[in-house]
Parts: C-alpha cells; sequence; structure tokens
C-alpha cells in the first residue's frame, strides 16, 4: 500500500479551478435580475393576446322593423387586412325577432383578447337587409356600443 507523505500534500499546488477572467462579480449577481425582466417582458406579451369579456351593446335605429340581426367578429390583427373572406370568423351572434319586438338596445357579451377587428352587422327587416362592416380596435375597454342604422 503507497501513501503519499503529508509533506508532498502540502506543498502540491491546489487544485482549484482558474476563476473567469474578465467577468465582474457584479454581473452574477445581477444576472438573476435580469432573468426575472426577461420573464416579465415576455409574459406581458403573452398576456396581452388573452381573451377579455366585453360588454357589446348594439343600439338599433328603427327596432320597431327588425326581424334579424347578425353580427360577426373578424380578426384583423393576425390575417392580411385585403379582405375579410381571408380570414376566419372569431364570433358569430345571431338574433330573431318577431315583427315589432326587437328592444332598441340588444346587449351581449363576447371574449375577445386586444386587437383589431372587423365587425359585420347584418340587419334583415321587414323590406329587405342591411349590411354594415366596421374596424374596430379593442383596447382596455370592457363596455362597447355600436350604432345599427
Amino acid at each position: 500500500m503507497s501513501s503519499t507523505p503529508q509533506h508532498d500534500l502540502d506543498e502540491a499546488p491546489e487544485e482549484r479551478p482558474a476563476e473567469p477572467k474578465g467577468r465582474p462579480p457584479w454581473l452574477r449577481r445581477l444576472a438573476p435580475a435580469i432573468l426575472l425582466l426577461g420573464a416579465l417582458v415576455a409574459g406581458s406579451i403573452l398576456f396581452k393576446r388573452l381573451p377579455e369579456e366585453r360588454e357589446v351593446e348594439l343600439r338599433l335605429d328603427d327596432a320597431a322593423t327588425v326581424v334579424q340581426l347578425d353580427v360577426t367578429w373578424t380578426d384583423s390583427s393576425s390575417g392580411s387586412g385585403d379582405r375579410a373572406d381571408d380570414t376566419a370568423a372569431v364570433i358569430d351572434s345571431s338574433w330573431r325577432f318577431a315583427e315589432g319586438t326587437a328592444p332598441r338596445a340588444v346587449l351581449t357579451k363576447v371574449s375577445l383578447p386586444d386587437g383589431l377587428y372587423q365587425v359585420e352587422i347584418t340587419v334583415g327587416r321587414k323590406d329587405g337587409r342591411d349590411v354594415t362592416s366596421r374596424t374596430i380596435t379593442l383596447a382596455d375597454e370592457s363596455r362597447i356600443t355600436l350604432f345599427v342604422h
């Protein structure tokens, strides 16, 4: 059995990894803060695309003549924006009324993330149909009023 004398071990150079050169010690303390900041920025980008419930009021002009109401929401911010047909409808809503019973205001809720939307409103009346198309930007508002003629 061979053993190394203690005085040989004491004189051996320490075998410790060398400290990295050029990296200041404060950088190691700052790294977690930088990582946390990056996670917060990434999280805020993701949370902007989460759906938010919004109340939509459709105010009907000459409601007594309305027998049908169709509303289609299309996301314009993700498509090419050239035509409404290029992207699929996000939300479709329909209401039917007996003649003379439509309310002056129809309240509904939609769950949509912030962004640019194309809203197509079709109003069926006894004597025909009217189609209105609007571009709406949803941001921080929780209630939207659309006037329907």
